[in-house]
């Protein structure tokens, strides 16, 4: 310990040092202790700071900020065993992270009393380099202080230093110049080299210069103004941080501050002049941590906390207003990516419907990330382009006139990204080659589109657009690369839900439909053979011919559900392979047509064909004839005698649509994806006692999807269907699982 506690008569109480300290002491008056503690406390982001002359057992106070006095004048404390006294003793910087922990320091007065914790002070020395206070800074928590801070305390202790020594030179000059005054009267031939005004200039403009090289060189932000608001210090970092220049703030009013530095709050509201923190300091208030964000043109927005307060003379007079500024853009953005993220997790677990769920996850990162306009699409392995699926404008907003039915591989900035699976980053979609006019006409800029995975495929594409021109940035690339994972898994998540809710359904009611449609013509089989063996043995043939019939017909029937079945079973398993070959579609659907030309004429049914000279793709030749024989089929068996069914093939896209309408008894609504199932038919056929197994449209829907197709049944009521077989020029899947 008495490494660190000075004796009084070895240092404190040597006599050229006391002399010093009153020397000091005398002219402190004229320093500005106070306004240069308050700047380095909040520079440091310190609750305290103290600016003292160190005498014996005492401490002269110049200026204070924080917890006990601020601006009041000189005024004298105990100061026995203190860490100041320590800073004296030793001539060096004394830096603590936890005093209270530390055996040198922890019996202070300061730590027991006081409950300070962290403390950095940096001696002052006079123009005779003699150490006669110390500049201090203090936190009652413990922190670990940087190289930043450090060197902030260490210039202003240096300053404070420079400023008392010119104060010292000042009196000496004007002692020596009245000297010479006198010595010029008795001895006129006797020249002072330099005036008086040009030795305190010299001292005034170099101690201005170390100022000026401060507030340069600190990366904390700083600005003041004097009582009239005109800006008296605007330092680099601040320039730097709101994207101006120091010609662009040179003759701002005041109140035409909030545009002229791009000031707005967090919400994006912009500044009224009074709200300006600078204002409301210069009105006596005191701020902290008040978040400030700039929007400057061309950059990248960014957010600054800042504190200040109004600025006294030693009378307690408001001469003006100072601030200082963090630039926490970093810290403030990775709470808004979490924020982000959190929200749109919510979205898509909250909101059962899938279209709804995207679109509330489109508009939680929207509004998470102001950016005006969001898109989600996602492909359509039929067509083989992206089909838009939800969109979310920022409310107040114009819509976006876009949102086209589909994009192709390749094309635009969607397109771009499905196909080469990696996120795009455009600054400005105003120009180059992934420019979109129609959203730069609508005051879009800059663009980040990334890939919806489902496992290792890409599913579908996430788009933003923001309102500014902004480079790239890799952690809201990665976050939104997340937020599209979610996505995708939560659509593989829904589609497996889906699956295997329909698969416990068609369990349950196929063992039901067997058992129903497997019953009927054994029922009448046994009821009619029954019948034969109860026949007379000389009956003749002709009397039970017509019960053989029955048992023909039934048993054909029976031949026809097992063969049917056992055929969906294949193809659903994928135990049948599809042979895949260079087929033409418009052939197959031409010989079908002739094929149930016969049928037709029987029925008194027309069937109308306007098919193209060839509509070739990749297909299974066989399998394809069997679907389009059962769609042909269910439209001339449920049309009516005098009815008509019209054929048709044209290209849609990537994709051939065969389309058979007829002109039959048509499909309540509420059973149409109903009668796509197996052994499953519609009621009003069931009524009207027309035959049929209830598993063409199951066979046709079955070998449609094994070609990566769909089919889509609309009613018009009891006017008819049309059916719609939609197929991929080559299918998507490979042709046995």
């Amino acid at each position: 310990m008495s490494g660190y506690w000075p004796s009084r008569d070895s240092v404190l109480g040597a006599p050229d040092r006391i002399a010093a300290v009153e020397r000091a002491h005398a002219l402190a008056s004229r320093c500005l202790a106070d306004q240069l503690a308050r700047l380095v406390a909040e520079a440091c982001g310190a609750p305290n700071a103290l600016i003292s002359l160190v005498h014996v057992q005492r401490q002269i106070v110049l200026g204070s900020f924080g917890a006990g006095r601020t601006g009041a004048g000189p005024a004298e404390i105990a100061a026995e065993r203190s860490l100041c006294e320590s800073v004296v003793a030793a001539g060096i910087p004394i830096i603590v992270s936890d005093a209270t922990q530390d055996r040198r320091f922890a019996d202070t007065a300061a730590v027991r009393k006081h409950g300070l914790s962290a403390y950095v002070g940096f001696p002052i020395r006079d123009a005779e380099d003699v150490v006669v206070g110390v500049l201090a800074i203090g936190d009652h928590l413990p922190r670990e202080w940087s190289a930043r801070q450090l060197t902030v305390i260490d210039d202003a202790a240096q300053l404070f230093t420079a400023g008392l020594a010119g104060e010292i030179d000042r009196e000496r000059v004007t002692v020596s110049a009245v000297a010479s005054t006198n010595l010029a009267a008795a001895h006129s031939a006797i020249r002072v080299p330099d005036t008086i005004a040009e030795l305190t200039t010299d001292r005034l403009d170099e101690i201005h210069s170390f100022t000026d090289g401060l507030l340069t060189s600190l990366q904390t932000g700083v600005a003041a103004c004097d009582r009239n608001g005109r800006l008296v210090v605007f330092n680099q970092a601040l320039r730097n941080m709101l994207g101006v220049e120091e010609s662009d703030r040179a003759d701002v009013e005041p109140d035409d501050w909030p545009g002229a530095l791009h000031l707005f709050h967090p919400d994006r509201r912009p500044f009224t002049a009074d709200e300006v923190p600078l204002r409301r300091a210069l009105r006596g208030e005191r701020l902290r941590d008040v978040d400030v964000l700039v929007l400057a043109p061309g950059r990248r927005p960014r957010v600054l906390s800042i504190n200040g307060q109004p600025v006294v003379d030693v009378v307690g007079d408001r001469v003006g207003a100072v601030i200082t500024a963090e630039d926490i853009t970093q810290r403030r953005r990775a709470e808004q990516l979490q924020a982000c993220e959190l929200a749109a997790a919510q979205a898509l677990v909250e909101t059962p419907e899938l279209s709804e769920a995207c679109a509330n996850a489109l508009a939680a990162i929207g509004e998470c990330l102001h950016w005006p306009h969001a898109e989600l699409w996602l492909a359509d392995d039929l067509s083989g382009s992206l089909a838009p699926v939800a969109r979310w404008d920022q409310p107040g907003r114009a819509p976006i006139p876009r949102m086209p039915d589909h994009v192709d591989t390749g094309a635009g900035l969607t397109g771009s990204v499905w196909k080469t699976g990696n996120p795009v980053w455009v600054p400005d979609i105003a120009s180059g080659p992934l420019a979109d006019p129609v959203a730069a006409g609508c005051g879009l800029h800059a663009a980040l589109a990334v890939p919806v995975r489902g496992g290792e495929k890409t599913i579908g594409v996430l788009a933003f657009f923001s309102a500014h021109a902004e480079e790239p940035e890799s952690s809201l690339i990665a976050v939104l690369l997340g937020i599209a994972a979610q996505i995708g898994q939560s659509l593989e998540r829904r589609r497996a839900e889906s699956y295997a809710a329909r698969l416990a359904r068609s369990e349950e009611e196929y063992i039901a439909l067997v058992g129903h449609e497997l019953r009927t013509p054994l029922t009448s089989i046994a009821a009619y053979t029954e019948l034969l063996h109860e026949s007379d043995d000389d009956e003749p043939l002709g009397g039970v011919r017509p019960m053989l019939e029955v048992v023909e017909r039934n048993t054909r029937l029976l031949l026809a559900i097992v063969e049917n079945l056992l055929d969906l079973a294949a193809l659903d398993s994928g135990h049948t392979m599809l042979e895949l070959v260079p087929t033409d579609l418009a052939t197959i659907v031409r010989e079908a047509v002739d094929a149930y030309q016969d049928l037709a004429e029987e029925q008194g049914v027309q069937i109308h064909a306007a098919l193209p000279t060839d509509a070739p793709l990749v297909a299974d030749p066989e399998r394809l004839r069997q679907a389009v024989d059962h769609l042909i089929d269910n439209a001339v068996r449920y049309s009516p005698e005098g009815g008509d069914v019209e054929v048709s093939l044209d290209l849609s896209g990537q994709a051939l649509a065969l389309t058979v309408a007829d002109s039959g008894i048509g499909i309540p609504d509420s059973e149409l994806e109903m009668v796509t199932r197996r052994l499953r038919r519609g009621s009003r056929s069931t009524e009207r006692k027309i035959r049929g197994t209830g598993l063409g449209l199951a066979i046709a829907t079955t070998v449609l999807a094994r070609h990566g197709g769909t089919l889509e049944l609309r009613s018009r009521g009891e006017q008819g269907t049309t059916a719609t077989a939609r197929l991929p020029l080559r299918p998507p899947v490979p042709a046995q699982p």
